[in-house]
């Protein structure tokens, strides 16, 4: 009865997660899916607190593989997590996500029986529930952790406040998921937090570990034809535990990284020869000075789901612009040096 049902790799990269490992792993167990089609492939950066020893805590109720590497990158990890993979397809499962309801998995890889051209899937938007941080809950409502990407529309979630598809990509609703297909030049930042995706097709992509981006890969597949996408109208729980200052420290540290790592990626969130691009950004830079915008869509949201988070916006979009142009001007004094 299990031969139809595909099997799943779930790779979750980790360094330091007890503190939501085990949220993870239960939500894993609680799937309504065969335990023998699913693998949790382990690949830990140096771990110094107990996140291996609640993994094994685990080896009785799930199929667990640990695999172990010192490069600090979790992208690398990533892609050593998908090149040890076997199974049918390899999900994208970071430790602090943890899956909403038990039909998750199975919701999440109908549409590869339902389409044999689809390459992968993702949820369409991030679960929003009461008992989050304030963080999560404002992540949540506008389905992105970075204003910018909100309004270069490069996100790959919807917000709260729609209800339709409103994302890069042609789109057809399936019912249950949305058959979106990507061009070279509209592809939003896909490839985390619930991102399933063909072995076969991954891995064709994973080989350079050291050069592998999950938005990356994406764009190299999408370029070389792999191009239709399954949006399932489900959702997944992404408990960062953000607090302000570690979420502006941590904006930093990803533009110092996507700084050191610039010549060797595909996927620019930011592309200067774009037209599109170009008037976006001026229009995130008006936005976020004089807040009318950031708070009318907050105000927008409000009236649909009256929570308080909605209202982090303009503060968020004002932190993140003074964030990447102190970010920007130090990148370019280093290089003028």
């Amino acid at each position: 009865m299990t031969e139809d049902i595909l099997s799943v790799s779930i790779v979750i990269p980790t360094y330091n997660c007890e503190k939501t490992i085990r949220a993870c792993l239960e939500s894993i167990v609680r799937q309504d899916y065969p335990k023998d089609k699913i693998e949790v492939i382990i690949v830990d950066g140096g771990s110094r607190d107990k996140t291996i020893e609640v993994v094994k805590s685990f080896a009785k109720l799930l199929k667990i593989k640990v695999f172990y590497e010192r490069t600090g990158r979790p992208e690398t990890a990533t892609a050593i997590g998908y090149n040890y993979a076997r199974n049918d397809l390899i999900a994208n499962i970071p430790s602090d996500n943890i899956l909403p309801h038990s039909e998750w998995l199975k919701r999440m890889t109908e549409p590869f029986k339902n389409s044999i051209k689809v390459v992968a899937t993702q949820p369409l938007r991030y679960c929003y529930r009461k008992d989050l941080g304030l963080l999560d809950r404002y992540f949540a409502l506008f389905g992105v952790n970075d204003p910018l990407a909100y309004y270069l529309n490069k996100r790959d979630r919807l917000s709260w406040l729609e209800e339709s598809w409103a994302l890069m990509g042609e789109a057809k609703d399936m019912g249950d998921f949305f058959l979106v297909k990507f061009t070279p030049n509209e592809v939003p930042t896909l490839g985390a937090n619930g991102y399933i995706v063909k072995r076969e097709v991954i891995q064709k992509v994973t080989l350079d570990i050291f050069n592998f981006f999950h938005i990356d890969s994406n764009f190299d597949l999408i370029r070389m034809g792999c191009n239709l996408y399954g949006i399932v109208k489900t959702d997944i729980i992404h408990q960062s535990g953000e607090k302000f200052l570690k979420y502006f420290q941590k904006r930093i540290r990803y533009m110092q990284i996507y700084f050191r790592d610039k010549n060797r990626r595909r996927y620019h969130l930011y592309n200067p020869s774009s037209y599109k691009d170009k008037i976006n950004l001026l229009k995130f830079i008006v936005f976020s000075l004089t807040l009318i915008k950031p708070t009318s869509d907050a105000v927008k949201g409000y009236r649909k789901i009256y929570d308080k988070a909605w209202f982090l916006h303009p503060v968020i979009c004002f932190g993140i612009l003074f964030t990447y142009a102190v970010g920007a001007l130090v990148q370019i004094q280093k290089e003028g040096l």
